[in-house]
């Protein structure tokens, strides 16, 4: 029977609507009933506005039999489907199309014509329900899934300078657990690499240690220059005379 004013209008989501389609389609068992939905997937708490919305657009009767409708949905060829459920659509919803165009009204327009309908506090989800059904049968677009709004990147302290190609090896690990060394005195390059030595139960290979050591005794080179024993007596400070 065609969704009209004087009755309840359906306001299942449209997901679940096109699942027990597609899945009859597949072979779902009839009758369709509060137990075929479950196993169907369908949630217990969607299983009664699903069986009304089935019942109300004409696709299964008062004891859950198929009627000729989804039946033709059923046995229609794929190439077929969308107009089909055109078709079907175009019947159930005569009276709301009788005031806006599924294909080109937007949802304002289409909420309007539904405010005769009952119940009232469900009109929101009959919109949804009637857009959705269209876009399935490719009248109306697919709604996209709203875009994320970019992440603030927050301000990061300037990094000590190191060497081409050390970067990766001095930067801080990712958090796993260890305590960060900020012994004060200690340059960041070093700080960063004493806090990647292994958990002292795991231990390491051989041969991480010995890169390691090589890179440590680099980096301990970059931060503390070697100077030559006359250049530290000119730092050291002069004591009193």
């Amino acid at each position: 029977m065609p969704v009209t004013a004087n009755a309840p209008a359906p306001y299942a989501p449209p997901s679940a609507i096109m699942e027990v389609i597609n899945r009859y389609r597949g072979g779902l068992p009839a009758p369709i009933n509060a137990e075929v939905l479950g196993r169907a997937g369908i949630s217990d708490s969607l299983i009664p506005r699903t069986l009304q919305a089935l019942q109300t657009l004409d696709l299964i009767n008062e004891d859950g039999s198929p009627t000729p409708t989804l039946e033709g949905l059923r046995r229609c060829p794929e190439p077929e489907f969308q107009q089909r459920l055109t078709d079907w659509l175009n019947v159930a919803y005569a009276d709301v199309r009788n005031f806006v165009d599924p294909a080109t009204a937007d949802e304002v327009a289409i909420r309007d014509a539904f405010r005769p309908f009952d119940p009232v506090g469900q009109q929101p989800r009959m919109v949804t329900l009637f857009t959705g059904l269209y876009a399935a049968a490719g009248v109306r677009p697919q709604k996209n899934a709203t875009p994320r709004a970019p992440r603030a990147v927050s301000a990061r302290a300037p990094r000590t300078a190191v060497p081409r190609g050390w970067e990766a090896v001095v930067k801080p690990p990712k958090a796993d657990g260890r305590k960060h060394i900020t012994t004060p005195g200690i340059p960041d390059p070093l700080a960063g690499m004493l806090a990647r030595l292994p958990d002292p139960e795991r231990g390491w290979t051989q041969a991480d240690r010995d890169k390691f050591l090589n890179t440590f005794g680099t980096v301990l080179d970059f931060c503390f220059p070697i100077v030559t024993q006359d250049a530290l007596d000119k730092k050291e400070p002069k004591g009193e005379e």
